[in-house]
């Protein structure tokens, strides 16, 4: 059973004068990355929250589902992973900013390799490895034809052109599917994959903007 309950977490449940953000860590990732903190000392502007997802892309839209109920937040930031799960949150009436969305989840993870992974990060529920299988790559090929993203009030894409895990091709094709479907595109050479610190100065900058 999913411990998904916000309720559950260290969050303080009293009303807020800022307006809540969710940020969406990537598959091999979590909360305890750092990024959320990142973002919460570059964008004070907002209450920074960010649960800790599955490897299940189903299970994961749940989790962030039940979190934005409770919260509604105002702005939802996601990373690889994250930023695919980012365009098919339930909450249209947050601007959205997906940094190098993993579109092409089932690539990237056969790419990666069948088999025993570590984690990049310590996990909130103590695991330390994933595994990687052709049931979970087929879950996410299904949960692609099965749901349908839903916008935000303005939809923004940071794609970095020299992705060193999706690689440049790659980030092409997510950037052409994200215009196609609405979204603003921004491209930069400051960052690769990840959400570093050059990441985090440009999505500043653009939250501002909002």
């Amino acid at each position: 059973m999913l411990k998904t309950d916000p309720s559950k977490q260290n969050w303080d449940w009293e009303p807020k004068q800022r307006p809540y953000a969710l940020y969406i860590h990537g598959f091999a990732s979590s909360p305890k990355s750092g990024t959320r903190a990142s973002l919460a000392r570059s964008i004070p502007e907002y209450e920074w929250l960010a649960p800790e997802i599955t490897h299940d892309p189903y299970e994961s839209l749940t989790i962030l589902n039940e979190w934005t109920d409770a919260f509604q937040p105002a702005l939802i930031v996601g990373t690889s992973m994250g930023g695919m799960l980012c365009l098919y949150v339930n909450d249209p009436a947050a601007a959205k900013i997906a940094v190098n969305p993993s579109l092409e989840m089932e690539r990237t993870l056969r790419q990666r390799g069948y088999g025993k992974h570590p984690y990049l990060q310590e996990r909130e529920n103590g695991d330390t490895e994933y595994i990687i299988d052709e049931p979970m790559i087929q879950r996410f090929i299904a949960f692609k034809k099965e749901k349908q993203p839903i916008p935000g009030i303005r939809n923004i894409g940071l794609f970095s052109s020299d992705d060193e895990l999706i690689g440049h091709e790659g980030s092409k094709r997510n950037a052409k599917a994200l215009e196609q479907a609405g979204w603003e595109i921004i491209w930069s050479d400051k960052f690769g994959h990840r959400c570093n610190d050059h990441a985090v100065k440009i999505l500043t900058k653009i939250v501002k903007e909002l």
